[in-house]
């Protein structure tokens, strides 16, 4: 009979999380010959009566500020052919990998192997670091725990197994960023230190110290140590995990005392040395990108973009050297996750410079067929290709010569051959977008099939009434008057086989008019008459005829009861009885705000008509004027600075010596102003 794995748990009182702990190694020891060591360090009986649950082997252990001793006595009962240690605040996601890499004997081929702990820097989980930890290792008599803090385990020789597998751990959450005493850096600066007054050139000892200082915030000492191990480190003929992890963290550790370059400087210069590795080159390029974006040296910074890619290029060639590559934080991988990020900073390197070329090489180099790495970037491509459009010519033929089917990269293309005239390919590429559309670009592939006459059906019938209505919306509000009363134009007959849509779309166009601009006189009713029978034919074919019969009762949306009111007005008016239609105007204002300003030229176009009659103006017209500043009132209480200028646009023709209204309007002017920049 033999014992595969030994798992060694050092056990406080931690009851919050132990539970949880032993839960997930459960399966571990039903699934595999394993054993489970509890090393007790705690006093409450609670604790053991929980462990006994899961083992008889509990060794009582009087905490003595020395990790290595506690662990070794855990390591000291094992019988296993493999050893693996955890802590009671650590659980597993989900041990089905492990249980596979010994049941199929996998691990008779390793000597030791590596999991992920996701170590959180909060306590609702938030925020949270991945970390490769050496935790498992072949069992021999030489095996033993070295160092009071952040022990080793030791021999940890190659080859190594990469499990995907990860542990929670909130050790090293805190409450809040001032909160030390909530973290275990009180428990393990004071045992450092002491271990660095025996030992004070240890790299080893510096390294964990600047760990902790950097956890707490105090970077300037952080930087003290690390600067120190890194010095005592290169004393060594051999470079271990510690130098890797000083060379990486002294340039980030000044970059957070916001010297920018002098963090440069000192990267520049261990990127020099010979005992600089490739891992440590990648993350180093990572700072140096980010300090040569924030001092706007974008030359220096495109250098680093492209030696980033190069060395990440030559690990991704060679594992073996990846894997042995690692320390704490610092791995092939985790340098892998900025891969992204730095390119995109290079793309806009590239564009400061006027770079074309190095744009190209950015782009090629980007995961165009892993779109569960590539979609969230779109948008920042979105706001390179807008910020400096004098490059687009550029841009676009960049992405022209990518070999891909991404179907971001196929629109470019499209815009590309449309720019160029060749419509067949144009419109075969706006096609296979169309198809199958990535999120958030229906409304420019829209936008290139009114602009060349392509038919609407493929996004038609993919995207639903509240899309629709949205980007109906969107785009009544984003184009200037005369682009939008063109482009309304040339999409009516796109729209013919979809009268819903079209009508949403001209209703949304017809509110833009009727609330953006002073119209000739005998024009806001004409437009009025013409959405209000845009609303009705809606609402004739959403709403039964006893709803629309009684809207107030059935509470139908707003627009539809304006519209409602508006069309018995317009017909008063018709009629002949000007002052008889102000009531129903009054109350279409306090229904539907937003069309306010379109209401109030109506009435001032009536004003001027009973005027020019001999007729007095009706004292509804003055009380009118009056409720139309209340709603004005309300819109510059909730910040809604444009449709309060138009509507006072409207009140200020109505009631010119009104000097409440001009107030009114000077701070309209004033707040809408500060709030997009001027």
């Amino acid at each position: 009979m033999n014992i595969q794995l030994s798992i060694s748990l050092l056990v406080s009182d931690r009851m919050e999380t132990l539970g949880k702990c032993l839960a997930s190694i459960k399966p571990l020891l039903r699934e595999l010959d394993s054993e489970l060591i509890a090393v007790f360090t705690g006093k409450n009986e609670e604790t053991l009566e929980l462990l006994r649950q899961y083992t008889s082997q509990i060794i009582p252990f009087t905490w003595c500020n020395d990790f290595s001793k506690a662990r070794n006595a855990g390591l000291k009962e094992a019988k296993g052919e493999w050893f693996m240690y955890l802590d009671d605040d650590e659980w597993f996601d989900d041990t089905a990998e492990i249980i596979q890499f010994f049941k199929s004997g996998e691990y008779q081929r390793y000597n030791s192997g590596f999991y992920v702990v996701r170590n959180y820097l909060d306590l609702e989980g938030k925020r949270y670091t991945d970390t490769d930890v050496g935790r498992m290792c072949r069992l021999t008599p030489k095996t033993e725990f070295i160092f009071p803090i952040h022990e080793n385990l030791e021999p940890f020789e190659e080859p190594n197994k990469k499990l995907r597998v990860f542990a929670h751990h909130f050790g090293y959450a805190r409450k809040a960023k001032t909160d030390r005493k909530d973290t275990k850096t009180s428990r393990n600066l004071p045992i450092l230190l002491e271990m660095l007054r025996k030992e004070p050139d240890s790299p080893q000892h510096c390294m964990q110290a600047a760990q902790e200082y950097r956890s707490i915030g105090e970077y300037e000492n952080a930087v003290t140590y690390c600067r120190k191990g890194l010095e005592s480190a290169q004393k060594e003929k051999r470079i271990y995990n510690y130098e890797l992890w000083l060379q990486v963290n002294l340039p980030l550790l000044i970059s957070y005392t916001g010297d920018l370059q002098l963090a440069i400087k000192e990267a520049e210069r261990i990127l020099r040395l010979p005992r600089t590795l490739e891992v440590a080159a990648v993350h180093l390029c990572v700072t140096l990108v980010a300090c040569c974006r924030d001092l706007k040296e974008y030359r220096k910074g495109m250098k680093y973009v492209r030696l980033f890619h190069e060395k990440l290029s030559e690990l991704r060639k060679d594992p073996d050297a990846a894997l042995r590559q690692r320390a704490v934080g610092v791995t092939m991988d985790k340098a892998a996750e900025e891969e992204i990020p730095v390119y995109v900073e290079g793309l806009f390197f590239s564009a400061e410079t006027d770079d074309m070329e190095s744009a190209c090489d950015i782009l090629s180099w980007l995961p165009w067929d892993e779109e569960n790495r590539i979609s969230h970037l779109y948008p920042r491509l979105e706001e390179w290709k807008k910020k400096y459009s004098h490059m687009n010519d550029g841009i676009l033929a960049g992405y022209n010569t990518l070999p891909t089917e991404n179907l971001y990269v196929c629109l470019q293309k499209t815009l590309y051959a449309e720019k160029y005239g060749d419509m067949l390919c144009a419109e075969n590429l706006w096609t296979t977008c169309a198809e199958n559309c990535p999120s958030g670009f229906q409304w420019e592939l829209i936008e290139i099939a009114v602009r060349n006459g392509f038919s609407l059906n493929i996004l038609m019938n993919r995207m639903g009434p509240e899309a629709w209505s949205e980007y109906a919306a969107a785009v009544a509000l984003k184009k200037e008057i005369k682009a939008l009363e063109e482009f309304y134009r040339m999409i009516k007959p796109l729209l013919e086989e979809y009268p819903f849509y079209s009508r949403k779309l001209e209703q949304c166009y017809l509110e833009r008019l009727l609330t953006s601009e002073l119209l000739e006189p005998a024009r806001p009713a004409v437009l009025l008459e013409q959405y209000c029978e845009s609303v009705l034919t809606d609402a004739e074919t959403l709403y039964r005829s006893e709803v629309l019969a009684d809207p107030e009762t059935y509470a139908i949306p707003s627009q539809y009861r304006f519209a409602v009111i508006v069309r018995d007005a317009l017909s008063i008016i018709n009629h002949g009885d000007l002052a008889g239609s102000i009531s129903l105007l009054k109350a279409a204002v306090q229904v539907y705000p937003r069309m306010s300003a379109a209401v109030n030229q109506l009435l001032q176009s009536l004003e001027e008509q009973i005027c020019s009659s001999g007729q007095a103006v009706p004292e509804e017209f003055i009380v009118l004027g009056g409720q139309v500043k209340q709603v004005l009132h309300g819109l510059m209480e909730k910040g809604q600075w444009e449709e309060a200028y138009s509507v006072m646009a409207q009140l200020v023709s109505l009631l010119p010596n009104d000097l409440e209204v001009l107030c009114m309007k000077q701070e309209i002017l004033r707040c809408g102003t500060l709030e997009h920049g001027g």
